[in-house]
């Protein structure tokens, strides 16, 4: 083989060394993206369960509020009607 075709090949190798060291900075930085996106994710799974649990101990008193008030206003509501 020639020189010229020895140069040939080193171009050739140098140009897939760049692309291969782009592909490398680009997995890293999907990898980055990856760890932090389920630091993220843990994040919101802890306040999901927070939200769920206030909510669990909420709901029963909640209700019977809610159902004492409206039970209050339909009777409100009858005494009107026979007036």
């Amino acid at each position: 083989m020639n020189t010229i075709g020895h140069q040939n090949i080193q171009i050739k190798l140098r140009q897939i060394e760049r692309q291969i060291e782009n592909i490398e900075m680009k997995l890293d930085k999907a990898i980055e993206m990856l760890e932090n996106n389920n630091k993220d994710c843990k994040k919101m799974s802890t306040h999901i369960d927070f939200v769920d649990g206030v909510y669990e101990n909420i709901k029963a008193p909640m209700n019977y509020i809610c159902n004492s008030i409206n039970n209050s206003r339909l009777i409100g509501d009858k005494s009107y009607d026979k007036s």
